[in-house]
């Protein structure tokens, strides 16, 4: 039988409160309403104890690099930076702000939140926590104890890092089965990232499933440091996913989308290989096949209109004006849908790809490697 994740009494309770005034409703109704504060309060009480702290000391910020080297955050030209110390402001603010800074903004150290997955010590948590490149990290447990945590593997695509922590018999949360998850339902942000005696909670809902090439959730819960790396639960206190710093582009999220209604957490369910190898400390990167495509063209299919050389996808034989129809046997819509689906692998995997050649008329099927 499915599993019921609504709140009948509470929805309903807020949709009278909308649709007629307080004087109009029965006295029952106004009871089913406020068992919302409840149940959050139920749902974030049965999670604390997998929800840790996550302090980071020492280290230099890292410069994020995208395609080509290229930081991700390029200079913002004709925006000014701080007066320096000399105050000449005309001379300051010819220069550009640089890859690690947003108007108004530069990233501090500061505290974020992890999730223990494992018993035995292992907690998956934000790499954006991880920007430092700290000599130190330090998780701090419900119960106060307190750990020196080792960094282990990141996967770039999702955004997540783990870290290990010498510690046994850890609360380890109950995840909600993929099957489960329905748009609409509420999503609740918890996170441990400010001081306080217990875990801080945001209120939303599932927006869209399946975001970002397979690897995300989306919500409107608000997101930002202050929650990153806590879990999105729903109203059992089960894990929908981890709450990361992406854009729906797959990249970084900024600071522009901090508190937008648009957030992310990325699915932790079903990726026993992939903390296998986290575990064992391996840094996982989108796979690409390092070509480039034609946008105007609308399908089926995806054009190709340049293969660089020592592209994944100059080894396997592309060449401009083929056509890809189709990856590991799923047929290619247009070159956005292509993009989609390379981007569910990681760089190193293989996928079969089926291109036609115009000149030849002949389909052809191979493998390929993706790139990083």
């Amino acid at each position: 039988m499915k599993p019921h994740h609504r709140l009948p009494a509470s929805v309903l309770a807020l949709a009278f409160v909308a649709a007629a005034p307080l004087h109009g409703q029965a006295d029952s109704e106004v009871p089913e309403f406020w068992l919302l504060p409840k149940v959050v309060h139920r749902a974030a009480e049965s999670i604390r104890a997998s929800v840790v702290t996550v302090e980071t000391f020492g280290g230099f910020r890292k410069v994020l690099e995208g395609a080509g080297g290229k930081p991700k955050v390029p200079a913002v030209p004709g925006l000014p930076k701080p007066p320096g110390k000399d105050g000449d402001k005309d001379k300051d603010k010819k220069k550009g702000l640089g890859p690690i800074r947003m108007p108004g903004f530069i990233q501090a150290q500061g505290a974020s939140t992890g999730l223990v997955i494992s018993k035995d010590g292992w907690i998956v948590t934000s790499s954006f926590a991880l920007n430092w490149d700290p000599s130190t990290v330090l998780v701090t447990l419900d119960d106060g104890r307190k750990f020196t945590a080792s960094v282990g593997g990141t996967d770039e695509t999702r955004g997540i890092t783990l870290l290990r922590v010498e510690a046994e018999d850890l609360p380890v949360p109950e995840f909600a089965p993929p099957g489960t998850i329905e748009v609409g339902q509420w999503a609740f942000a918890i996170a441990r990232s400010l001081a306080g005696k217990g875990p801080t909670v945001h209120v939303g809902a599932i927006s869209a499933l399946d975001r970002i090439s397979g690897k995300a959730i989306q919500c409107d819960t608000n997101t930002s440091p202050a929650n990153y790396g806590g879990p999105l639960v729903d109203i059992q206190g089960r894990v929908l996913g981890l709450i990361v710093p992406l854009a729906p582009a797959g990249e970084a999220a900024g600071v522009d989308w901090y508190d937008s209604g648009i957030g992310f957490a990325a699915k932790l369910q079903g990726l026993d290989d992939v903390i296998t190898r986290l575990e064992a400390g391996e840094t996982l990167k989108r796979g690409k096949l390092g070509i480039a495509l034609d946008p105007s063209s609308l399908g089926p299919g995806a054009m190709v209109v340049s293969t660089p050389r020592g592209s994944a996808g100059h080894g396997a034989g592309l060449k401009k004006g083929d056509k890809i129809l189709a990856v590991d046997g799923v047929s290619v819509r247009h070159s956005m849908h292509l993009q989609d689906a390379v981007g569910h692998h990681y760089a190193g995997d293989w996928v079969e790809l089926r291109y036609e050649r115009k000149r030849d008329s002949g389909v052809v099927d191979v493998l390929v490697r993706l790139d990083g």
